[in-house]
C-alpha cells in the first residue's frame, strides 16, 4: 500500500487503458480515408485546389490564368489513370519557362495515383 492507502500498481490497468484509448483515438482522427478516391479528394484539397478547381463547392484560385478544373480534366479526351500518374508524377514547371507549367506537388505515387482516381470520379456519365 501506498501512502493513500492504495495498493501500488492497482492504478496500471487502468492508465494502460486510458493510454490505448488516447492512442486509437488519435489514430482514428488521423486514418486515411476510406477509398483511395476520397484519399483523392483531401490531397486535391489541400495541394491542388491552389491552381485548380478540384471540388464544385470551391471556388476559383485568385490567379490571373486559373488551370483547368479537375472536372474538365477528368472529362477530356483520352484521359486514363496512368496518363493522370504520369503527367502528376513528371509534368513540372523548369522554374524559368514562361508562362508558368504546373509546379511539382511533391506526391507519392500513391497520392498521384488517388488524385488520378478522384478525377477520373468526375467524369460525366456519356
Amino acid at each position: 500500500m501506498n501512502a493513500r492507502g492504495l495498493r501500488t500498481g492497482s492504478w496500471r490497468p487502468l492508465r494502460l487503458c486510458g493510454t490505448l484509448a488516447g492512442v486509437v483515438a488519435s489514430a482514428q482522427l488521423h486514418a486515411a480515408p476510406a477509398s483511395p478516391v476520397a484519399a483523392g479528394e483531401e490531397v486535391a484539397r489541400n495541394v491542388c485546389a491552389a491552381c485548380h478547381v478540384v471540388t464544385g463547392d470551391q471556388k476559383p484560385p485568385r490567379l490571373s490564368t486559373v488551370a483547368r478544373s479537375f472536372s474538365e480534366i477528368a472529362n477530356g479526351p483520352g484521359v486514363s489513370e496512368p496518363g493522370l500518374r504520369r503527367f502528376i508524377l513528371t509534368t513540372h514547371w523548369d522554374g524559368k519557362t514562361l508562362p508558368l507549367t504546373m509546379p511539382n506537388p511533391m506526391l507519392t505515387p500513391a497520392q498521384a495515383r488517388d488524385v488520378a482516381r478522384y478525377i477520373l470520379s468526375l467524369r460525366k456519365p456519356q
